[in-house]
């Protein structure tokens, strides 16, 4: 059969299936129908579409051996049930059995783009959501080739599109997901889902994009058929420096798949920061408990680094420090996971690294501190992620061997250590036991301190 891509004027959506050919329409065309029915009688009338699936699941789990097909069901060679591949039936054999028992085809034939939207939309597959799919869970996403997947979307309480997106096939965007972009220069952003205009660039449903402002979601831009590219989307728009652009990506009715959109910029970027290298580290005081220091990346470029190598990083000196104690740092931002790097030295000295991400609890990155002394710290994360920067400090007094803190190590500090003997109460050496070894230091700072 000759395959192009075709319009299903009924459904309003871009579908690839064998068109007519010698006056007779291809089954898959029906079948087609049947699954978008499936999916919208459970979608508007939830109790009933419910129990109509349920019904179908437990009659295909019954007689699951009866499909056509249906033995490699659970195959892990037979490929995920959100793919799409040539060869029948899919890797999970619940969910297979499920579909293939509504569209003996999918296990007879080849695993199709409506076995897919069979399998999307059945409860018992369990179709895993996309990690943005909704606008507080946007990907934060710099200019390249951005791959997407809309299997397993929702829709999003903004689902309409106003009439000027220059779509066809109805005014709802369905099935969405989301990605915020930060400019870093006034100039034009292009974001393009049509393959004729970009290398890598694909979809395998007709998409929709539209612009919306980042806080209150309303529609600035939108297209949904690009002129000379066969229904598929692309969109201009001008940008600030710092500017915050949310796109909301779809399709029509229950439409699903996978692409890349390519995203380009034209316009002079900002110049670096001025702390983007390690030797212009901008020297600030030591913040105040429960106070940050704010961060941004917009411009800055990636040093040379033992973790977070790549990363855009800008750099700080924190202190001096009042007292010793240990610093130990944070830092959060909303739009990516943020590394840090950080110690007393200097640039050409090894500095010790946070874990991946320097927000969560455990993760951030300690450094011993003396009275007097500065943190040398890096900050690593996304291009132009902007974010706080948090510090914690524990003083640690000059002198441990004085237990009673009275400034002097005396009579009283050993006995502590002697009633204390076996416990963690008069640990010296904070190795969690009182012993001969936290003995040997008091005596050894026997007199006042310091």
């Amino acid at each position: 059969m000759n395959m192009e891509r075709g319009r299903d004027i009924r459904s309003g959506r871009l579908i690839q299936r064998d068109l007519i050919v010698k006056d007779c329409v291809d089954p898959r065309f029906t079948r087609l129908f049947a699954a978008e029915a499936i999916a919208q009688f459970s979608e508007r009338t939830p109790r009933v579409g419910m129990s109509l699936v349920a019904s179908m699941t437990a009659a295909a789990l019954m007689a699951g051996s009866a499909v056509a097909g249906g033995d490699n069901c659970g195959n892990p060679e037979a490929g995920s049930c959100f793919s799409v591949h040539v060869a029948p039936s899919c890797a999970d054999p619940v969910c297979c059995t499920a579909v293939c028992a509504i569209d003996p085809f999918c296990c007879e034939d080849t695993w199709d783009s409506v076995c897919r939207q069979t399998a999307n939309d059945l409860p018992v597959c369990g179709a895993p959501v996309p990690h943005n799919d909704a606008p507080f869970s946007a990907q934060f996403s710099l200019p390249g080739l951005l791959p997407f997947t809309t299997v397993g979307a929702t829709d999003s309480a903004a689902t309409t599109i106003p009439s000027a997106c220059g779509g066809i096939f109805g005014d709802e965007i369905r099935r969405d997901v989301w990605f915020e972009f930060r400019s870093d220069r006034d100039g034009v952003m292009t974001l393009n889902t049509c393959p004729l205009k970009g290398t890598g660039v694909y979809s395998e449903f007709d998409p929709i994009l539209v612009l919306r402002d980042p806080v209150t979601f309303e529609s600035i831009a939108c297209n949904d058929e690009a002129l000379g590219c066969g229904g598929y989307a692309t969109l201009e728009f001008p940008t600030v420096v710092g500017g915050r652009y949310l796109v909301q990506l779809g399709g029509h009715d229950i439409e699903i798949g996978y692409g890349a959109m390519q995203v380009t910029e034209i316009g002079t970027p900002v110049a670096p920061p001025m702390n983007d290298a390690c030797a212009n580290a901008i020297e600030v005081p030591v913040p105040n408990k429960g106070a940050s220091i704010a961060f941004d990346l917009l411009g800055a470029t990636a040093s040379s680094s033992n973790c977070g190598l790549g990363l855009a990083d800008v750099w700080y000196r924190v202190g001096p420090f009042e007292a010793n104690g240990v610093a130990t740092l944070y830092a959060c931002s909303n739009d990516a996971s943020v590394r840090l790097e950080a110690g007393t030295g200097s640039c050409a000295d090894a500095l010790a690294c946070s874990g991946p991400d320097a927000c969560i609890e455990g993760t951030g990155v300690e450094v011993e501190v003396a009275a007097g002394e500065s943190v040398l710290v890096r900050v690593a994360s996304i291009a132009r992620a902007e974010g706080e920067l948090s510090l914690a400090f524990e003083p640690v007094s000059p002198c441990p061997a004085d237990l009673n803190g009275d400034g002097e190590v005396s009579a009283a500090d050993l006995s502590l250590v002697l009633l204390s003997w076996g416990t963690s109460a008069a640990d010296v050496d904070g190795d969690g036991d009182t012993t001969a070894a936290d003995l040997s230091l008091v005596l050894e700072a026997w007199g006042t301190c310091g």
